[in-house]
């Protein structure tokens, strides 16, 4: 299982590098960073060059190109036109090493999970021109949670996505369910009468029955969304503190259950989406916990990237798709997410402030959103975009968008990526030295004494 231990270590790199850690190879654009000025436009024209640094994944660097030509729109009376300054993207460590240099970009795209480590190594500054955006009047509160940290906002949601879980459809029908048994499952599931340990004991009754090879596939390591399940948040936002919390020791009964029953193998760390999505598509795995992208990805590894009506039908015979159970009956279900934020860097002033702020929210507009859930398969973050005619026709987006409203994310607490490799760690052990829950638990509460400041986590 070193891949498993390797890949929640991964996690930590922006605490390490904190810390001292050796930086990457990179280099910046050598470009002026952008102050408000007049050039080459004409005597009456001053241009407002904002440095972004570029994110080509999805639509997003699209969305900032249109963005722009609509800033200078709205901008043309003023007689001002704003100017994108592309820099290269780069790796958090460089972000870290770059700031320390002086130099840091106006905009740029990263996690949510990252706020706490780049305020504190002052990549970003507050954004409080957020609260009152017309552009997330009416977002749900959970976004609003998201894009705040410690009395602040620090960035624009981007995009957006939940964690639905993936059934095979063929198989609950091998197990004697009826299509109308099987289209009420995530009625049951919201209602809190279908439990997480109702999913589990399906899983093992698959897989006994040999009508898949795998009971529970996860997208990566994110393991420690399944703590929601059980109620056991690990944070707590008023006091920017991490919790450890006995509740962890219910978490760990269902890896040590899960793992005695076979639901749940050695290696599960070591199929990533990459993988799963081929093989749930052959019908291999029971489910598969991942994100709203996985929708997409079994599309491409059915090889029907362009053929989204065909897809929609084999979707249709193959698939049902569910919240995360609550582990308790009549609780409510999960979901967890890691969404994009929009982040402004430390050297923006007071009067660069309103163009980059018209900027974001014009990569906000809601045809720019849907331009790339299209390219990317995340969800718009606004009602608005969730209103357009196209997202409406994408009937499996449409119908889980409601998921969004409860979904909760990574804490951006600093020690959050230590505090988790402590938990990782004492899955690791369940899963490949057959460890109890309570041996799981008293590994990860040790890791955490040692390696977690103490003023910087509770332990109950």
């Amino acid at each position: 299982m070193k891949k498993l231990i390797i890949a929640a270590l991964s996690m930590v790199v922006s605490v390490g590098l904190l810390a001292g850690c050796a930086p990457n190879k990179g280099s910046d654009s050598p470009v002026t960073q952008g102050n408000s000025g007049s050039a080459g436009k004409g005597e009456n024209t001053k241009v407002v060059t904002i440095s972004v640094r570029e994110n080509n994944w999805g639509a997003r660097k699209d969305n900032f190109v249109e963005a722009e030509k609509r800033v200078n729109e709205d901008l043309k009376a003023e007689g001002v036109q704003v100017k994108i300054d592309w820099w290269p993207g780069i790796g958090d460590d460089e972000l870290i090493l770059q700031a320390q240099a002086g130099k840091a970009a106006d905009v740029f795209i990263n996690s949510s999970v990252d706020i706490g480590w780049q305020r504190d190594a002052g990549i970003i500054q507050a954004v409080d021109w957020v609260k009152d955006s017309k552009v997330f009047k009416n977002v749900p509160e959970s976004y609003t949670n998201i894009m705040q940290y410690e009395g602040h906002y620090y960035g624009a949601i981007q995009d957006m996505d939940a964690s639905p879980v993936f059934i095979s459809r063929k198989a609950l029908q091998g197990l004697g369910w009826t299509d109308e048994q099987i289209n009420g499952l995530k009625g049951r599931v919201d209602s809190g009468d279908f439990t997480f340990g109702d999913l589990v004991d399906l899983a093992d009754e698959a897989k006994k029955k040999s009508l898949v090879k795998i009971g529970f596939a996860v997208e990566d390591i994110r393991f420690e969304g399944w703590n929601y399940t059980f109620g056991n948040y690990n944070y707590n936002p008023e006091q920017n503190k991490m919790v450890l919390a006995a509740k962890a020791k219910d978490v760990y009964s269902f890896w040590a259950d899960a793992v005695k029953r076979g639901v749940i193998a050695e290696g599960i760390a070591d199929i990533d989406t990459d993988k799963a999505a081929p093989m749930f598509v052959k019908g291999d795995v029971f489910a598969e916990f991942a994100r709203t992208e996985f929708y997409q990805m079994m599309r491409e590894a059915n090889g029907m990237k362009d053929n989204i009506e065909g897809y929609n039908a084999w979707f249709k015979e193959n698939v049902v798709w569910i919240p995360v159970p609550s582990a308790t009956k009549g609780g409510k279900p999960s979901s967890y997410s890691n969404p994009a934020m929009i982040f402004v860097g430390p050297k923006v002033d007071d009067a660069k402030m309103p163009y980059v702020q018209k900027l974001i929210e014009h990569v906000l507009d809601a045809d720019l959103q849907v331009n790339h859930t299209i390219a990317s398969g995340k969800l718009p973050v606004t009602p608005e975009a969730q209103a357009d005619p196209r997202f409406k026709e994408m009937e499996f987006y449409k119908d889980h968008a409601y998921l969004v409203e409860f979904t909760r994310t990574r804490p951006p607490q600093p020690d959050y990526a230590v505090f988790v490799k402590g938990y990782t760690l004492g899955v690791d052990a369940i899963l490949t030295k057959g460890k109890s829950a309570d041996e799981a638990y008293d590994l990860f509460k040790k890791d955490v004494k040692q390696n977690v400041p103490a003023d910087r986590v509770i332990i109950e």
